[in-house]
């Protein structure tokens, strides 16, 4: 009788986009104001172009929402105690206002800026964010992962005093600007290699106040383009003693679509075939494993455009000796998924009670292309 335990070892063959030259952010300039209205009206930094990305970031004494025009996106929004600090981005277009007002229900002592760079990827112009808080001392900004190289990361802290910063070490201050009862300061640094930005202290001169501090991290213009990366290997086991048996695990991958021009907002869609399921002479059948779901969730904090799968499950792998024709397993509509995206592939194996025991060996290969 063949009983016992059927164990599987998946090698992961990932089809990969070429990388893109690294380019430099720069930062075009910057304008600051206090408030103690419910409007806090910004001028556009001198010399702002378009494409060029703008950062706006507010901080108002309170806890009323803060409100930005019609265009700019919001990136973090952070209370502690009696302060509250937005963050937006905004792609400058052909047609811009010399100014931007940012409004609160009800009047409040705010302040804060908007900073221009260019050479940022307008698509999806956010790699990464995040926010931190305290009750009193220094601010932190805290640590984020990028996903590309040549990331400018921004490092914004804010007090609920009148006071000044410190900027943290290794970053170059934008403004230090207060009004009667906040502080808002900018700094930023650029980040050569993807990866864990470092978390950055910025000191204020009154260390009473409470704080927030935001990290946002803006994409390279260089990076455009669709890729993705995954763990390799997958395992699972299944026990015939007990039936037929369905096994299940998973294939993590991370997409990133941060295409622009012509090539922006063309969607795209994951592949997959594989060998079949083999120990020695024996195989499972051709049809044995199918990806049983994917949810594209958008990752690391970043900004991304909401993703759209068209795909209806379970889909069937493929699998022959020599891997036949890749299948769509995953299908994100044009117009969404841009961004960086965590899509982890979900996929079960039907295996028999009459198979024969031993570790299964097969090659799944990935691929991600252009288009649903």
């Amino acid at each position: 009788m063949r009983r016992g335990r059927v164990a599987l070892g998946a090698a992961l063959a990932l089809a990969l986009a070429p990388g893109s030259a690294c380019a430099a952010i720069t930062v075009v300039g910057s304008n600051t104001v206090s408030t103690a209205t419910n409007t806090l009206t910004i001028t556009k930094p001198t010399n702002t172009l378009s494409g060029n990305v703008m950062v706006a970031v507010v901080s108002g004494a309170g806890t009323t929402a803060i409100s930005a025009p019609a265009g700019w996106t919001l990136v973090q929004d952070t209370t502690s105690g009696a302060l509250r600090q937005v963050a937006y981005v905004h792609v400058a277009g052909g047609s811009e206002p010399s100014t931007y007002a940012f409004t609160s229900a009800t009047s409040r002592n705010a302040s804060g800026g908007i900073t221009s760079y260019s050479g940022v990827n307008t698509t999806v112009p956010v790699d990464a964010s995040g926010e931190a808080l305290g009750a009193s001392g220094k601010a932190v900004s805290p640590s984020v992962t990028t996903t590309t190289a040549s990331d400018q990361v921004i490092t914004a802290v804010a007090t609920a005093t009148a006071t000044s910063w410190t900027a943290a070490t290794g970053t170059v201050e934008r403004y230090d600007k207060a009004s009667t009862s906040t502080t808002q300061e900018v700094a930023d640094a650029s980040q050569l290699t993807a990866g864990a930005t470092p978390a950055r202290t910025v000191t204020p001169v009154i260390l009473t106040g409470a704080w927030t501090a935001q990290t946002i991290a803006l994409r390279d213009a260089a990076s455009a383009g669709l890729s993705f990366t995954s763990a390799v290997g997958a395992s699972f086991s299944a026990d015939i003693d007990g039936g037929d048996q369905t096994a299940a695990y998973s294939v993590p991958l991370t997409v990133l679509d941060t295409r622009t021009g012509a090539s922006a907002g063309l969607g795209w869609s994951v592949t997959l075939t594989s060998t079949t399921l083999t120990t020695g002479t024996a195989s499972l059948p051709a049809s044995a494993t199918t990806v049983t779901a994917a949810t594209a969730t958008c990752a690391n904090g970043g900004v991304c455009v909401a993703a759209v799968n068209g795909t209806a499950y379970p889909v069937t792998v493929p699998a022959a000796v020599i891997a036949p024709s890749a299948v769509k397993v995953a299908s994100l509509a044009a117009g969404s998924a841009e961004g960086a995206f965590s899509l982890p592939l979900s996929l079960s194996v039907s295996v028999p009670q009459n198979s024969f025991t031993g570790t299964y060996a097969s090659t799944l290969t990935v691929a991600v292309v252009t288009g649903p």
